[in-house]
């Protein structure tokens, strides 16, 4: 019994460790992405990026969870109160408490746990789902906003009068950002400002490449019309080559999900044929803890292969 404790507290030990290690180098690499882009964006328009960095400081200082998650939810287009979300997770964290006491039978500690880290962990993914959705809606329609944006320079109008047309013409994330951007030029902001801001609101490659274009043109002058049509056709071959790489690594993407959903199945298929087989999985401690082991690792698991499976174009 004692090498038995003994071995289960070592692996846990090490899936624990295994995932902050994912976690720390996943943070590192997008914390690195981030920072280049905003290298990039400093040396161009330093003097346009201060107001969007005080603000990002400011959000940092206030801290909390009510902060992150209107953060995050300015980032995901939804019209949610963060006191909704907050409220909808501490629910179904009491029926999952409820549940899991009363009718599985778990330790109450061990219950305590998975009714804390389950609706927190669905309600952050559901948010970056929602996030990444509205990111992938907005680069989508890019390129056919830049030239439209660029046709209304071309003719003449000015440039509030172009973001205007391109306002008026798409639907979306893009009219909604691009209005945004609209309303701030109106007000007086210069065109790099605004898009400085709906970079630090959006974070993505295309928007750091069309903020560091157009500053640059402010900065040391320029055919401006030419380079949006140029960026809109480099933004087509990257959107080309990024659906490449989702074709290619389809089969990858699939063998994901079967291997996924299996060790589920299986276990579906062995509670409607035996339940009482799995029935030390629910009421026994050492079953719950090799539950909660097994849960550990197939999440880790489903994790790194969505990771592998998904380009970095």
């Amino acid at each position: 019994m004692s090498l038995f404790l003994i071995a289960l507290t070592a692996s846990i030990a090490t899936f624990t460790a295994l995932v902050l290690w994912v976690l720390v180098h996943v943070d590192r690499t997008r914390r690195r992405q981030h920072a280049r882009l905003r290298r990039g964006l400093a040396q161009t328009r330093a003097a346009a990026l201060e107001p969007p960095r005080r603000v990002i400081r400011m959000e940092g200082d206030r801290g909390g969870l009510t902060a992150r998650i209107e953060a995050l939810l300015a980032q995901t287009g939804l019209n949610v109160a963060p006191s909704d979300i907050c409220i909808q997770v501490t629910i179904v964290a009491v029926a999952i408490y409820g549940l899991a006491v009363l009718y599985a039978g778990m330790n109450p500690v061990l219950a305590l746990g998975l009714a804390v880290a389950l609706p927190v962990g669905l309600a952050v993914a559901v948010l970056r789902h929602a996030r990444t959705r509205y990111q992938a809606a907005f680069t989508e329609r890019l390129p056919e906003a830049l030239d439209i944006f660029a046709r209304g320079l071309r003719a003449g109008r000015p440039i509030a009068d172009s973001l205007r047309i391109v306002v008026e013409t798409t639907t979306g994330p893009v009219q909604t950002e691009f209005a945004r951007c609209h309303g701030e030029i109106c007000l007086g902001t210069p065109l790099p400002d605004s898009l400085a801001g709906l970079y630090m609101r959006m974070r993505t490659a295309e928007i750091g490449f069309f903020a560091v274009a157009t500053a640059l043109q402010a900065d040391s002058g320029g055919n401006l019309v030419e380079t949006l049509e140029n960026l809109a056709e480099q933004l087509r071959e990257r959107r080309k080559l990024r659906k490449k790489a989702r074709a290619l690594s389809s089969e990858a993407r699939a063998s994901a999900m079967i291997l996924a959903a299996l060790p589920f199945c299986i276990a579906l298929a062995l509670f409607v044929l035996n339940g009482a087989y799995l029935k030390p999985l629910f009421t026994d401690p050492r079953g719950q803890v090799m539950a909660a082991g097994a849960l550990t690792s197939v999440t880790l698991g489903v994790y790194l292969m969505a990771r592998m499976g998904r380009p970095d174009v």
